[in-house]
Order: C-alpha cells, then sequence, then structure tokens
C-alpha cells in the first residue's frame, strides 16, 4: 500500500507544467490584491472572468453537458448574493479624472483565486484517481455546481465593487 507521501508525489509529478504558472499568476493577482491600488475598470474583472471560463471549459468536457449546466446555472445563482455582500463591503472611489479605481487591499483576491485553482485541481485529480465519477450524474451536476459557485461568488464580487465605486464616484465628483 503507498504511503501518504508516494501519493502526493504521484498527483504532483502528473499535474501537467501549464498549472504551475497558472498558479503563480494566480498568487500574483493575490499578492496584488492585499495592496490598495488604483487599477484600469477592466483589472477587477479578471479573476471573475478566469472563473466563468474554466467553469464553461468544465462543463464542455463533461460527459453530461446539459446536466453540468444545470447544476452550474443553479449554484451561481445561490452564490450572486454572497459575492454581491463581501464586494460591496470594499472600499473602492472611482476617481473622475480617468474613471481609474483605488481599491483597498483585501484578502478576497487571494483567496478567490486560490479557491478557483484548488478546486479545478481537486477535482482533476479526483477525477483522474477515479475515471467512472465522470460519468456519474451526481459527480456531473456537483462539478458543475462548483464551478458555477465560485463564478456567481466571482460575478457577485465584481457587481458590488463596481456599484460601490459608482455609488462612490456620484457622491465624490
Amino acid at each position: 500500500m503507498p504511503t501518504f507521501f508516494q501519493i502526493v508525489t504521484q498527483i504532483v509529478t502528473n499535474t501537467p507544467l501549464w498549472v504551475w504558472p497558472l498558479m503563480i499568476f494566480v498568487l500574483w493577482l493575490g499578492w496584488q490584491g492585499l495592496q490598495p491600488r488604483t487599477v484600469p475598470l477592466w483589472r477587477p474583472a479578471i479573476l471573475p472572468l478566469v472563473s466563468i471560463g474554466s467553469s464553461l471549459a468544465a462543463i464542455a468536457q463533461s460527459a453530461g453537458p446539459a446536466l453540468a449546466l444545470a447544476g452550474w446555472a443553479v449554484a451561481l445563482l445561490l452564490a450572486l448574493p454572497m459575492g454581491y455582500a463581501i464586494g460591496s463591503r470594499r472600499e473602492v472611489r472611482r476617481r473622475p479624472e480617468d474613471g481609474r479605481l483605488e481599491i483597498a487591499g483585501g484578502w478576497f483576491v487571494l483567496v478567490f483565486g486560490l479557491s478557483i485553482f484548488a478546486v479545478r485541481y481537486a477535482l482533476g485529480v479526483l477525477f483522474g484517481i477515479l475515471p467512472a465519477l465522470r460519468v456519474e450524474p451526481l459527480w456531473i451536476c456537483l462539478s458543475g455546481g462548483v464551478g458555477g459557485a465560485v463564478a456567481g461568488i466571482g460575478i457577485g464580487w465584481l457587481a458590488g465593487v463596481l456599484l460601490r465605486a459608482r455609488r462612490t464616484a456620484v457622491v465624490v465628483g
């Protein structure tokens, strides 16, 4: 019977090489999110767009795309309010002179980015170890649902941040 160390080593060595630069990019974005910064209006949309893209790609590769899409849509709708609540608490101001956003630092981008990475990685490992789960309806729906929840949190957060920035710009500007 293999040891825990052998199992972990096997998982890491069988991980595609492109995963590691992606993890470094996610960590870099998260590190940037910890610092107060001034960014173009589109910049906060990067991680929510990545979450949508990765979850839709997973749905397209699913053994049951319709079932995965249904799980994704339900989870997305349920997660939107939580993301909005988190985003609307973020200190942000839209600068009237150039439209850029002044965003306070916080943990959300780091935690959100790492959660996207960890969930996708864990599902990839699980389906690699137990490939029969890929065709089980419960796992198809669950996999789509996880992607939908992450996408919903990201979209809700982005909406909360942008609406707060808009209100701040109106008051300041």
